[in-house]
């Protein structure tokens, strides 16, 4: 019996280390009311086109918040590179939102959302 207990703790120990290892794909499309950066982003692009800015800082800002509720649930899946490329984005769309810049507020949005997809994979 203490053969099998010292072979099967490990062995379930890895298992369940590779699973909350790789299973980042369901922390990020689970829970629907939590997964609402894509919504967030499509708002703060719609407020952008029609440049109602002060809406656009508004959607922004709440994006922000949901990107913050986010990580603890992908950090273990994600590289910190891609968490960081994402608080970057933010930073500058906020900085571009401020200016009224449209061309660049839309180029941040979409990298920001380009990041988003890559951390499905």
């Amino acid at each position: 019996m203490r053969k099998v207990a010292s072979y099967l703790i490990p062995i379930l120990s890895l298992i369940i280390f590779v699973v909350i290892m790789q299973g980042g794909c369901y922390y990020i499309t689970s829970w629907s009311e939590r997964n609402i950066i894509p919504e967030y982003v499509n708002q703060v692009e719609s407020d952008i086109n029609a440049e109602r800015w002060d809406n656009a800082q508004e959607d922004l800002h709440r994006l922000d918040l949901a990107w913050k509720k986010a990580i603890p649930r992908i950090q273990y899946h994600a590289e910190r590179d891609a968490i960081d490329g994402i608080k970057e984005n933010i930073a500058r769309l906020s900085g571009s939102i401020e200016a009224k810049d449209r061309g660049l507020a839309l180029a941040e949005l979409n990298e920001l959302a380009e990041h988003w997809d890559n951390l499905k994979n």
